[in-house]
């Protein structure tokens, strides 16, 4: 039975309090439980997502959740789909259309670069299986129809008060850290003094979630994306789900474009009119009007007070980048913290969250500004998404392949060349802290950069520390391992793999 909080008259103490159970909050609980930090996640609402809104999960967000074990379980919650964009004038005129990339690679270009491949899987799919796993893991305290609603920073730590959504009870939680997760309106930045700069205001439509026998229709022309051009119908359809539940948008540029009626009838037509096939049934579940805006927050932390997700930044839904990016926030900040409650590094780790993230936000901010921002080649977004991770080399033999990616843990991971002895031995050492060592061959070596007697330092988000290509002097180990505590920038960062060509 799950154990609750012990709890004082007004305070509850926890080592991290965690606003909102959206992507950005369930991963960082998620790293924390892996790292054996106790946190406290609270969230507004009582019951699971019931939208789709984000259908795309990034090469980089299925290689975090397949370190988690999380991999066949996620993608069994949506389609299988290559991931590139079906154009044409309408869905029944599908054979005739053509394939455009999305910046995601394709199946043939994933079995290169990774251990798994994007996959299409929608948020009210996602979310609630991230939280029932998180509610068996000990550590993780969840409660919902709660919400943070003042935020106060101390010296070494934060308290915040934590109320019932739409009653009157509150309590005080002090927390050493607090992880703003709340979303674009998030609560937690307005209290901390911070805004979002940008447009807000960049694009609106309407978005509308049915059902209707599609797959039928497109037979084996299976997308993540499928755009119909036929006029007074422009817009995109995505699959929402393994079975015949679709999404559909249609946006235009305020000051530029003439708006779209946003009545269910008016949408119901527009999504017959793409389809465009007369008599197919199709049912409305929902409809409504939509805006999107590109933002930055001023800062993305302030004291022991961290934001994560849409509280940080905000993007349009071009690119598929804002789930994403929420997760990889996340993963980021949770091994930072948990080094840092585990004692293996100085609180100035936490200061290379923001200096390492806000570019990748900002370049995707950027991107989906564009209105041709979800029209990329692979070559020129996969650096965005694997953010300079080591690369992805099998190891072992068939039926017992692990990836370079699944040897990483929760401490750092130092790969060596087949002369290891003195990289062992250099490891074995307490000043070098918790390094877990694992010899290759000489093939995979070299992949890595590595010679016979070299080695590779990781952290456990996959990115290099320190890349020594042959034997070094002594103590090399264990000074890079004090740099990495000591809050130290990345030294050498090897390639993750590229996609040569186009899509």
């Amino acid at each position: 039975m799950k154990r609750e909080i012990p709890l004082e008259p007004d305070i509850t103490e926890v080592p991290v309090l965690v606003a909102g159970a959206g992507p950005a909050g369930l991963m960082t609980a998620l790293t924390l439980a892996a790292h054996g930090v106790e946190c406290l996640l609270v969230e507004r609402r009582t019951t699971a997502a019931s939208l789709p809104r984000a259908t795309v999960l990034t090469t980089r967000t299925m290689e975090l959740l397949r370190g988690f074990g999380l991999e066949a379980e996620v993608s069994a919650g949506g389609p299988d789909v290559d991931w590139t964009l079906l154009e044409s004038e309408t869905l029944a005129r599908s054979a005739a259309g053509r394939i455009v990339p999305v910046g995601l690679p394709t199946r043939e270009q994933s079995a290169l670069l990774s251990p798994t491949a994007p996959a299409c899987v929608p948020q009210d799919a996602l979310e609630p299986l991230l939280l029932e796993h998180l509610r068996g893991l000990d550590g993780v305290y969840v409660e919902t129809g709660r919400e943070v609603t003042d935020v106060v920073l101390r010296p070494g730590e934060v308290h915040a008060t934590v109320r019932a959504v739409g009653g009157s009870s509150a309590r005080r939680v002090a927390a050493r850290y607090l992880v703003a997760a709340d979303g674009p309106r998030s609560v937690v930045r307005a209290a901390l003094g911070l805004e979002l700069r940008g447009p807000d205001d960049l694009m609106r439509g309407v978005a509308a979630v049915f059902r209707a026998p599609l797959w039928d229709l497109v037979g084996e022309r299976r997308h993540g994306i499928y755009t119909v051009t036929t006029p007074g119908a422009e817009g995109t359809f995505l699959p929402a789900g393994p079975d015949d539940r679709w999404g559909y948008g249609s946006s235009w540029r305020p000051g530029h474009d003439r708006p779209l009626a946003t009545d269910p009838a008016a949408v119901e037509e527009r999504i017959r009119r793409g389809i465009g096939l007369a008599g197919l049934d199709v049912r409305l579940l929902r409809s409504g009007a939509f805006s999107a805006g590109a933002q930055l927050a001023d800062r993305f932390r302030r004291g022991n007070a961290f934001l994560v997700g849409d509280a940080a930044h905000r993007v349009t839904p071009r690119g598929g980048t804002g789930l994403n990016m929420a997760m990889h926030d996340g993963h980021d900040l949770g091994w930072r913290l948990g080094f840092v409650l585990r004692g293996l590094a100085a609180h100035a780790l936490l200061d290379r969250y923001e200096a390492e993230r806000r570019p990748v936000a900002a370049h995707n901010a950027e991107r989906s500004a564009d209105p041709l921002g979800s029209r990329r080649d692979p070559s020129d977004e996969l650096h965005a998404d694997l953010a300079g991770r080591i690369p992805h080399v099998w190891l072992g033999g068939a039926g017992r392949r692990r990836s370079t990616l699944d040897m990483l843990g929760t401490e750092l991971t130092l790969f060596t060349g087949p002369d290891a002895a003195p990289w062992r031995q250099a490891a074995d050492r307490p000043s070098a802290g918790p390094v877990a060592v694992h010899v290759l061959d000489e093939l995979p070596a070299r992949a890595l950069g590595i010679g016979r007697d070299g080695a590779l330092l990781v952290r456990p988000d996959a990115l290099p520390v320190a890349l020594w290509r042959h034997r070094p002097e002594a103590g090399a180990l264990e000074r890079a391992v004090r740099r990495l505590a000591a809050g130290a920038p990345l030294a050498a960062r090897p390639s993750g793999g590229a996609v040569a060509g186009g899509a």
